[in-house]
């Protein structure tokens, strides 16, 4: 395919005037126009305009955990679209490496109707072209784990005093985190919520809240496949400075407290963020021991599985942790609702 470069965009003149001053050569261009040593300006179509935007496609969530026989349906969300985005769904067979185009699957929404183990671990592609109002042709990711198993619940949306605790981790030698947690009947979504205020200082650190009903033993209910997240976060109130707070999921086992690491391919960042003043839902989804990373407590040693979430395990407590982090002095008032952690066994 020939390619050529025609100077037919304000931005590629305003590059060859920097190349020309570079270079040494005089250009004198009027307020009304004017011309690069004798070249007459570009007046055609696009002169002045700004540059075409690129599309954009996401699917939430990335990852999705669904149970043997059950529908699924993942869609993709465009931000920017316009009546002309068209959209083409492919599965990959060897764990995203290569993708097949599924027939007819040319919809913003692709379904899977009943789903079976021999789908646990597939790869799904969406890739969007648009119309000459936008430019560019991306793609977004869907990761699929199914269980066999019906997935056990853990909840809390009522929140009692009594069914949490609350405990601080800090750099060493940092100040202690000054933070105060109380139950408020209503305000929630709906009903009752978990409020919580902490003055922020400015090193890392964070408050670990601990479910105290809520426990799962491998030992006895089975080995873990992976687990799914989902909390509504809310801001109440912030000090005179910037402040922002995350939040995860925290499990704890064998007196080590584990926490979800970073982003996996295709997740979105900000995806821990806690930042709006009306509740919004926060979720992880397949999350596997691999995807955890220690977060206080013993080093684990050699040959150890860090968490073991294997039938031979030790009992695991789920939970919540925030960090929030702005300049001396700042604070913050949060809140949580519609705790939910769903274990998914082999």
């Amino acid at each position: 395919m020939r390619h050529e470069l025609r100077c037919h965009s304000p931005w590629l003149r305003a590059l060859a005037l920097t190349v020309i001053s570079a270079l040494g050569i005089v250009a004198i261009v009027g307020s009304g126009g004017g011309s690069i040593g004798g070249i007459p300006p570009y007046t055609g179509p696009g002169a002045g305009s700004q540059p075409t935007p690129r599309v954009t496609v996401v699917v939430e969530p990335a990852y999705v955990t669904a149970l043997v026989g059950t529908l699924v349906t993942f869609t993709a969300e465009v931000p920017n679209a316009d009546s002309s985005i068209t959209y083409q769904w492919a599965r990959s067979f060897d764990g995203g490496k290569s993708f097949v185009d599924i027939a007819g699957a040319t919809g913003r929404s692709y379904s899977l109707n009943g789903v079976t183990l021999g789908d646990d671990a597939a790869v799904f592609r969406v890739r969007v072209k648009a119309s000459s109002s936008l430019y560019g042709s991306p793609i977004a990711l869907v990761h699929l784990a199914v269980s066999a198993w019906q997935g056990v619940v853990f909840e809390d949306g009522d929140f009692p005093l009594e069914n949490w605790i609350a405990s601080t981790k800090t750099d060493e030698g940092a100040p202690s985190i000054a933070h105060s947690e109380e139950r408020i009947t209503s305000g929630g979504n709906p009903g009752a919520f978990r409020q919580m205020f902490v003055q922020v200082i400015s090193q890392a650190g964070g408050v670990f809240h601990a479910s105290q009903s809520v426990a799962y033993d491998p030992a006895s209910a089975g080995q873990i496949y992976v687990i799914d997240y989902e909390e509504d976060c809310m801001i109440i109130q912030r000090g005179t400075t910037m402040v922002s707070t995350t939040s995860r999921l925290m499990i704890e086992q064998a007196g080590r407290r584990y926490v979800p690491s970073g982003l996996r391919l295709g997740e979105r960042s900000g995806f821990d963020s806690c930042a709006s003043t009306s509740w919004s839902l926060m979720q992880r989804s397949s999350l596997g021991s691999q995807d955890f990373t220690l977060f206080d407590g013993p080093a684990c040693g050699a040959g150890e599985s860090c968490p073991d979430f294997s039938a031979t395990g030790q009992p695991i407590r789920f939970g919540y942790i925030r960090s929030s982090s702005g300049g001396p002095g700042a604070s913050i008032t949060h809140g949580i609702d519609n705790w939910k952690v769903t274990v998914w066994r082999r």
